[in-house]
């Protein structure tokens, strides 16, 4: 209907100004003019006839869709003019939101998108602060160990956490949970599994029902209760195959029968899960007993609560605070120093990869820009070429706002391009991510490319085309039908058009300089982490787990016993040189506590505590620096003895001998007497402080409260093909226990740098992906210069000029352009880079020498894209290009 109504008001506007000017003909011809004469005065006293229809038109109503669409099909019509130039508007588009789709993918999962839990906002985590000088009688499982800070932070006490449930009223509820790995026996091939002990809320507090059975109940959450189980829905399909009647089954884990009374719901992942590579595959009741929860120094658990409707965090962490000072008067030797803290249970969750996450999505902000100032160059190159064309345009009658429109047109239609080919690469490079990123960035299994990913890449693309399209759009609205008419197509374009192009050439080449120094900081940092020695030698060292059920092994004796049979067992295989166990080996987790030294002061320190058996040092290549290492006398019953690291000796017992003196891990403890010294190791990996540390010998078994599972073995050659005879060695001993968590130490090296590792990568990668779209620009706008100055680059060469002053003419210019961006792009760095410290090792963030040769490495690539149009200029014959003109 509406398409055979314009046609038809069409054709009675083309029949009425047929006749209006038929009749202004005829009355020219009355007056004395021929028939043609007439013809063409009446065009002249009736104007344009274009413009007539355009303002008919515009009174009908409907002419702004009818004039969108013939805007969308000249545009695409143009496009397939001229495949070469939008291939390359789309391609440059899609890298840059490519990009950023697969960084903004990962923070929307990780730091965007809510938990899969009920109101998750109002979930808060829950965790234990420590003055640097500590209470007297303290212990922890779950401190960060090193650093300099004057704070640290550790699990929480189960004896504080039952006074947090009591006093404070801003909660819901509070509930604990550890993690606790067991051997499952008794059904199929013996394996460590991972678990948690929880509290009888913890799913409520979640607002998690299980999908099968039920949750705790609080009395199986006693000490004395008999043992229950809930397991994870992915456990019970691929250990129990799905079976309907799992309920009431028995898993046998460390030797303790637990019944199975409900199974998760799919996809259900405990705030432990976040990070950590193996699954947890079951729970049960964390059952604290009376000894520990009269313990106020013993910190072994996490904490996640629910604050009430209408309960800030603030109010919630005001509470605590009243609270923490009450025990630390109640409790002083445990409590004094000790602060609760709070915070969204999803911000603690994100909160060691939150920066790099940041500056990613910063960094990839950035890319897009430059690509968009790419793009709006070419466009602008691009308008400048179609001058002729949008002056033929105007004088037929064209207004400047309809011009406007349809260079917007075409750069939405460049844009919505760019956003549809991003989007698949951003798939791809978010797949590609996925496979190369660390497992501790928490989260990484729920990345997808959804509505909020899809709604930002639109609008990023929108907004592209509408504010990166108007300024092509509004240089080609000012063109001068007259003169641009007059004047030849190499001539058409103008000096604010150059000066456009310039001044967005500098725009890249900053933005590129920012990228490029972060990138630069990142690589020094990295290189530095590399280089770090870690107090011990990796190579050829294999480390595995072998955790001895508490059930068939109570005593420390009997654990002992059975990793000194293995020893010697394992030790007369071919090819092994020495053999170690520990409670852990370096990079594997930790033992830390208070120490009394016998220097007349009461105070404890903080040390890093290990039991080791006599083969530890040799076997990790530990240096000893004076006395004498551990040897197999060092048993119960003689003289309790401990080796420490230099940073022992120098740090808590300053101005004396170290060997002969005496420390205690508390006041009630027995004293262990220091017979030698060892050099420092960086237990927590190439980025931590070197720590305080003491190893205690692992059979004397009473001055040491952990349980052995740590082995290792160094070997003549490649490790790994001794895997599977020492599980057969440990299968001769108890047929029951599994050998996990095996991997050589230099593997275990490269996982902890995992992270900067992937950092690194990425923020290269993008400045070289910056760097080139600053060439590609830069290439452009000097190309596009030196087409507009042919004919003085002829009569200069006319005039005598040689080639190379003619290149050193071109290259001045494109140094002003390249000096200027980088000027302002090291400013810029210089003001952003501080957010980046957090990530940096080794390397301040205004460091000199990383700016210098950011800045002399995009110079020279610069220049060398320069040098190209330079050359092009060089060969102009002089002779066809003032003839052309």
């Amino acid at each position: 209907m509406f398409w055979r109504q314009k046609k038809s008001r069409e054709q009675d506007l083309e029949r009425e100004l047929r006749l209006d000017l038929e009749l202004e003909a005829a009355e020219q011809e009355e007056k004395g003019l021929s028939a043609e004469e007439a013809r063409y005065a009446a065009q002249r006293a009736f104007g344009n006839v274009m413009s007539v229809k355009e303002e008919v038109r515009q009174m009908w109503g409907w002419s702004s869709l009818e004039l969108l669409g013939q805007d969308v099909q000249y545009a695409l019509r143009l496009s397939r003019k001229t495949p070469a130039v939008t291939s390359i508007l789309i391609a440059t588009l899609a890298l840059g939101l490519g990009m950023n789709t697969s960084v903004f993918s990962v923070v929307n999962a990780v730091m965007v998108r809510g938990l899969a839990f009920k109101e998750p906002d109002r979930l808060i985590s829950l965790w234990e602060e420590v003055a640097r000088r500590e209470p007297q009688q303290i212990s922890t499982s779950g401190r960060t160990l090193g650093g300099n800070g004057e704070i640290r932070r550790m699990t929480v006490a189960p004896a504080n956490l039952a006074d947090y449930q009591k006093r404070s009223r801003s909660f819901i509820g509070l509930a604990g949970f550890a993690l606790s790995p067991m051997n499952l026996t008794g059904s199929g091939t013996p394996e460590r599994i991972w678990g948690e002990r929880v509290t009888s809320d913890f799913f409520s507090l979640l607002g998690v029902e299980p999908s099968r059975g039920r949750s705790f109940l609080p009395e199986e959450d006693q000490p004395d209760a008999s043992g229950t189980a809930i397991i994870a829905d992915e456990f019970w399909q691929r250990r129990f195959g799905g079976d309907p009647s799992i309920l009431g089954r028995v898993l046998n884990l460390d030797g303790h029968s637990y019944q199975i009374v409900g199974v998760l719901p799919k996809g259900f992942q405990s705030p432990n899960q976040f990070g950590l590579l193996d699954r947890i595959e079951f729970y049960i009741p964390a059952a604290y007993p009376r000894s520990l929860l009269a313990n106020h120094g013993d910190h072994e658990i996490a904490v996640i609560g629910r604050l009430k409707p209408g309960v800030s965090l603030r109010t919630a962490q005001s509470e605590l605070d009243a609270i923490s000072n009450d025990l630390a008067k109640q409790y002083p030797q445990t409590n004094e120093g000790v602060r609760a803290v709070l915070a969204v249970l999803q911000d603690d969750i994100v909160r060691n990869v939150r920066t790099a996450l940041l500056v990613l999505l910063a960094a990839t902000g950035l890319i897009v820009l430059i690509a968009c100032v790419n793009v709006a160059n070419l466009l602008l190159v691009r308008s400048i070429a179609r001058r002729h064309e949008t002056s033929v345009r105007l004088a037929l009658g064209a207004s400047r706002s309809r011009i406007v429109r349809q260079f917007l047109v075409e750069s939405l239609l460049i844009a919505l391009g760019g956003c549809g080919a991003g989007m698949l690469l951003g798939i791809l490079i978010t797949r590609l991510m996925i496979s190369i990123a660390p497992p501790s960035i928490p989260r990484l299994d729920s990345i997808q490319i959804d509505w909020r990913v899809f709604l930002v890449s639109t609008i990023v693309a929108v907004t592209t085309g509408l504010v990166f399209g108007i300024i092509p759009a509004w240089q080609a609205s000012r063109a001068r039908p007259a003169e641009s008419l007059k004047s030849t197509p190499r001539n058409g374009g103008d000096t604010s058009q150059l000066r456009w192009g310039a001044l967005l050439t500098i725009t890249e080449i900053a933005l590129s300089m920012i990228l490029l120094v972060g990138s630069g900081l990142l690589l020094k940092s990295f290189v530095r982490v590399l280089g770090v020695d870690l107090g011990f030698q990796p190579e050829h060292v294999l480390a595995m787990n072998i955790n001895l059920p508490e059930a068939r092994y109570r005593t420390a004796t009997q654990r002992l016993q059975f990793f000194e049979q293995l020893e010697l067992r394992v030790h007369s295989l071919p090819s092994v040189q020495t053999v170690a166990f520990a409670n852990r080996m370096p990079m594997r987790g930790g033992w830390g506590g208070g120490v009394i030294v016998d220097m007349g002061e009461e105070a404890s320190r903080d040390v890093d505590l290990q039991a080791v058996s006599t083969g530890y040092f040799e076997t990790l290549g530990i240096q000893l620096m004076r006395g004498r290492k551990l040897t197999a006398d060092d048993r119960a019953g003689h003289v309790n003895v401990a080796v420490v690291n230099q940073t022992f000796a120098r740090e808590l017992l300053p101005n004396s001998d170290p060997l002969g003196h005496r420390f205690r891990r508390s006041v009630q403890a027995p004293w262990i007497t220091i017979v030698g010294i060892v050099n420092d190791t960086r237990r927590g990996g190439k980025t931590t402080a070197v720590t305080p540390q003491a190893y205690l010998p692992a059979a004397q078994t009473d001055i040491y409260p952990v349980r052995l599972a740590d082995f290792a073995v160094r070997t003549a050659g490649d490790p790994h093909h001794l895997t599977s005879e020492i599980q057969r060695q440990v299968s001769a001993i108890d047929k029951d226990l599994p050998v996990t968590n095996v991997r050589t130490m230099d593997e275990i090296i490269s996982t902890s740098v995992a992270e900067r590792r992937f950092q690194t990568l990425l923020l290269t990668v993008f400045a070289l992906v910056a760097v080139s779209l600053a060439v590609i620009g830069i290439f452009g706008v000097l190309s596009y210069a030196v087409s507009q100055r042919t004919a003085e680059l002829g009569i200069r060469m006319a005039m005598g000029a040689q080639p190379k002053q003619i290149v050193a003419l071109v290259l001045r210019q494109a140094s002003f352009l390249i000096v200027t961006g980088i000027l302002l792009g090291l400013l810029g760095a210089f003001a952003v880079t501080r957010y980046v410290q957090s990530l940096l090792f080794g390397v301040q963030p205004h460091d000199a020498s990383t700016y210098v040769l950011a800045a002399a490495l995009l110079a020279g690539v610069a220049l060398a894209a320069a040098f190209i149009p330079a050359r092009r200029g060089a060969r102009i014959d002089p002779m066809r290009a003032l003839r052309y003109e």
